[in-house]
């Protein structure tokens, strides 16, 4: 035995220092042909003969650039920049001694005309790969705009409401700056952070996991994902923004941000303090006239989902961010820290029709006042080391801590369609909560000596607790035949305490089968443990003091939970052409749950599953693709919805878990197809998705035609609800849309269409009885972005939703609504530097209940004066919601009820701020945009 472990050492020790021999660095610079001037960021990838990557870099100062420690033997030196010619040299690399320093020099790109060499202009999009980039410089904004003002011009991108990204009819994951982490808390911060004068490109990248960029075996993981690349005169000196604001019922806002910049180290701190509903950054998302970026402020839609902006907030917030690089770009270290403490207030009328099946239908009415303080810490840090070309190590810890109180008031009836009476309930709610959670991930990956071959290990684990305390009272009514039957009142105090931990490790092998095709095999454990203790005292009606523990109420609950998965994967692919992968896992899992208290209960589980995968990537041409994917998974059941505990918070809603919930297995297939235009920057894309779930977790809900006991000394009160997951199959949904921007050079605008349908067949269990609802929706948007100049900014859109639900239960009846907003975003700024500006929001609701078929004109308008020398300083006075007509309707849809509700509404008041631009770089002292960004071609 001693003799087999001095071999295995012996031959690990071979084995690196056999991946360690015979490697040389690789340096040189790129160059301009005509004027022998250094490219800095020009991009340098070095690949074998086989096309794996070895190594890419972004050239630096000078256009110069260095490969760690290449191994001997024959590549291909691959350097593209924007604007010049792709160029692909040939090298070789001696065992014996060090390769000489290259240059590359870079031809411009020419046309030939007449006989007359000319430089073309650049195109306005490019489209590389999974990337598709777009020249800044085409687009307009105002001088000292954000960089969300840019990017919302970008062909294809939306910003909602809420300030959520969509680029191609995808959600965007990540913002990243330079190509590296910015604002990981909080991506969206970026974009008011970064001014957009500072902005030389905008990638729209489908990033491939991490993975599979090293590997070179693409997995077909992707995430939306938009990398804002930065003038190199702007990479030096420091920048950002202050601004203040005050006005009438002491109505605030207040923040700023400032960013130090200096090469690949950089520092951000934003902060903002307000009252008026904004979670960002912005004076002139008060003022009007900055075009359709998200702002938190803006009237509901109706048919929105979103909670989002409901009631009155005020927050305060602080963010930081960190970058650098150390050891010649080997070691990058990115940390982040966010602060947030947001108050709220809401004022609700919420009507929502329950579907019973066979029964007749319920309808509730509540009117809820609820308050709540909500405060967050979260750090995080990614650190990684390059050991050399061949080895990295990626270590990303996260540490976040909340507490969040929360207390609420509310009334409630509930009748039948002929206005029977069923039951009415006045209810307080006080809750505490705070929950602390520690995760981390570490990556170690090996490229082998023969290219193509790589070993892979990662390692994620997870820590948590959380505890709660719950006061519950309640007055609630039970009528029988429009008579008052009973009277109950329901008061008592819950403890939570809970904690949980987890660990994940994955070894995936990669290695080429042949020129164009290869292999991956893949191995996974992981095993997670979560405990939860619920105990519930009720208050004695004699002496208002605690009792004893209510041992219905009340329980002890711990749920282990293992898989083991393996799996090969087998990929076919030819560059610039098509890729073709076949996959499978199988998996292994076990659940276990252990209930201590009450009574004694122990349950297990097993589960065996095939998770197969296929993928087909096809390029027509340079500037369309295609990309067709299909996937398997699981989805484990949580915690919550194991412990079998009775939750009597709401004695009209009580709720409990399911110890027997076997997990999810899911089907997801995809589509999407990318085409760009060059010249123009046009872009065309369809996406498609499909879901399909087996054992879908879903409520199973009991509605009490009469009292009914549901537990020793639990009653259920007639016309109340008794809640339970339990696993259904039949889910689906299917989605769908197309997005087509272009820029119309003769009106001088940008026009963005985008149009989405889906169908949702949502189901569920009433009374043990199957209810299903299909949900239908068409979805249009039409958005107008003016090219002026940065003078006089203008922007125009229209949406239209509509959208049909029919439910099983009562064939008879639809629920269409329609709902269409109609925006124009005016900013116009004229003799010395006065700027007048105007934002028209029209919002029309058609088919919800009576009462919330709403229209209202939100008018937003300001008129300031610049200041200084660079006109950096603004002095406004603004208004919001001229009219005082700001309405927040909201529907929600699901498969036991529809809902429509009504919140208090932030409504008219004036500010008078004062905004200052700072910008200073490199050595040339102040610095800013002398009218604005270039527009036009």
């Amino acid at each position: 035995m001693q003799k087999l472990y001095k071999a295995f050492l012996l031959s690990v020790c071979f084995f690196l220092a056999a991946s360690a021999v015979a490697q040389q660095p690789l340096k040189g610079r790129v160059v301009d042909s005509v004027a022998n001037t250094g490219l800095e960021g020009a991009n340098v990838k070095l690949l074998t003969a086989k096309d794996s990557v070895v190594d890419q870099r972004s050239a630096s100062a000078d256009g110069k650039f260095e490969l760690k420690k290449v191994p001997a033997g024959q590549y291909r030196l691959q350097v593209n920049y924007l604007g010049y010619r792709p160029t692909v040299v040939r090298i070789h690399i001696p065992v014996e001694s060090n390769p000489q320093p290259l240059t590359i020099q870079l031809l411009p790109e020419y046309r030939t005309l007449d006989e007359v060499a000319v430089i073309a202009a650049s195109p306005v999009a490019v489209l590389k790969g999974d990337t598709t980039e777009f020249d800044a410089a085409a687009f307009s904004t105002e001088a000292y705009a954000d960089a969300d003002a840019l990017v919302m011009q970008i062909p294809g991108v939306e910003i909602d409401e809420e300030g959520r990204v969509k680029a191609q009819g995808e959600d965007v994951q990540r913002i990243i700056v330079d190509g590296k982490e910015f604002f990981s808390t909080d991506p969206r911060i970026a974009l008011k952070t970064l001014p957009a004068d500072i902005i030389a490109k905008i990638q729209i990248i489908d990033e491939q996991s991490e993975q599979a960029q090293f590997s070179g075996f693409d997995d077909g993981q992707r995430r939306k994902v938009i990398n804002i690349v930065t003038r190199p005169d702007r990479r030096k000196g420091y920048f950002g923004k202050a601004a203040a604001g005050y006005g009438a019922n002491e109505r605030y806002n207040t923040g700023g941000n400032l960013n130090s910049f200096d090469g690949d180290r950089r520092i951000t701190i934003f902060a903002v303090s307000n009252n008026v509903n904004q979670s960002d950054f912005s004076m002139a998302g008060i003022a009007g006239g900055e075009q359709e970026s998200g702002r938190n402020n803006r009237g509901r839609r109706g048919g929105s989902n979103s909670g989002g902006g409901r009631g009155l907030n005020n927050t305060h917030s602080v963010s930081t961010n960190f970058n650098d690089e150390w050891l010649n770009e080997r070691l990058d270290i990115n940390a982040n820290y966010a602060f947030n403490s947001t108050g709220n207030e809401t004022n609700s009328l919420t009507n929502r029709e329950y579907l019973i099946g066979a029964h007749a239908n319920q309808f509730n009415t509540q009117h809820q006042e609820s308050g709540s303080v909500n405060s967050s810490h979260r750090a995080n840090m990614r650190i990684r080391f390059d050991i050399d070309s061949n080895q990295r190590i990626d270590f990303r810890p996260t540490l976040s801590f909340q507490r969040h109180n929360r207390n609420t008031f509310s009334n409630n009836s509930t009748a039948l369609a002929n206005s029977d009476p069923v039951n009415a309930s006045v209810r307080s709610n006080d809750n505490e909560n705070s929950n602390f959670n520690f995760s981390g991930s570490f990556n170690y990956r090996l490229r082998l000596w023969k290219p193509g071959r790589t070993v892979s290990l990662s390692v994620n684990g997870s820590a948590n607790s959380n505890n709660g305390l719950a006061h519950t009272h309640s007055l609630n009514e039970f009528f029988k035949e429009q008579t008052l039957n009973r009277t109950d009142t329901v008061s008592n105090r819950s403890y939570t305490d809970s904690y949980g931990n987890g660990i994940t490790g994955r070894l995936a092998y990669t290695e080429p089968l042949g020129e164009h095709t290869r292999m991956q095999a893949n191995y996974s454990v992981r095993n997670t443990a979560s405990y939860s203790n619920r105990e519930t005292f009720e208050f004695l009606a004699e002496t208002g003091q605690l009792g004893e523990l209510n041992r219905q109420l009340s329980n002890e609950f711990r749920n282990d939970y293992t898989y083991q998965s393996g799996g090969l994967s087998f990929q076919l692919a030819k560059r610039d052409s098509f890729r073709v992968e076949v996959g499978v896992d199988f998996q292994d899992a076990r659940i276990r749950n252990n209930r201590t208290f009450p009574e004694d209960d122990i349950r297990g589980s097993h589960f065996t599953s095939y998770l197969p995968s296929a993928e087909l990537s096809y390029n027509f041409t340079r500037d369309k693709k295609i990309d067709i994917s299909y996937r398997a998974s699981t989805n484990a059941p949580s915690i919550n919805q194991l412990q079998d505990v009775i939750n009597n918070q709401n004695p009209l809603n009580i709720r409990t878990g399911n110890a027997g919930l076997k997990q999810e297995y899911g089907h997801r297939f995809g589509l999407r197809y990318n085409s760009v235009q060059r010249e123009t920057g046009g872009n065309f894309s369809v996406n498609v998705n499909a879901d399909f779930t087996n054992n879908r977790i879903v409520n199973s809900t009991f509605i009490a035609m009469a009292d009914t006991l549901i537990a020793p000394n639990v009653l259920l009160g007639a016309g109340g609800q008794f809640t339970r997951p339990e696993n259904v199959s039949g889910y689906y949904s299917i989605r769908g849309g197309a997005t087509y921007g272009t820029p119309i050079k003769p009106l001088k605008i940008n026009v963005n269409l985008r149009s989405a349908v889906y169908h949702n067949h949502d189901i569920g269990l009433i009374n043990q009885e199957g209810t299903y609802t299909n949900s239908y929706g068409i979805n249009q948007r039409v958005g107008i972005n003016s090219r002026f100049g940065p003078h006089l900014v203008v922007g125009m859109s229209y949406t239209g939703n509509y959208s049909v639900v029919r439910n099983n239960t009562n064939s008879e009846s639809s629920y269409n609504t329609y709902n269409q907003i109609i925006r124009n975003d005016v900013a116009y700024t004229f003799w010395k530097g006065i700027r007048i500006a105007s934002s028209l929001y029209y919002n029309y609701n058609q088919g919800l209940s009576d009462g919330y078929n709403q229209q209202f004109i939100l008018w937003n308008a300001s008129l300031g004066k610049k200041l200084m020398q660079r006109q950096e300083a603004e002095i406004t006075l603004s208004a919001f919601d001229l009219l005082n007509r700001n309405t927040n309707v909201n529907r929600s849809i699901n498969e036991r009820y529809i809902q429509d509700s009504q919140n208090i509404a932030l409504q008219r008041y004036f500010l008078l701020s004062f905004t200052y631009n700072l910008r200073h770089f490199g050595g040339g002292g102040p610095g800013g945009p002398r009218g604005g960004r270039r527009f036009g071609r």
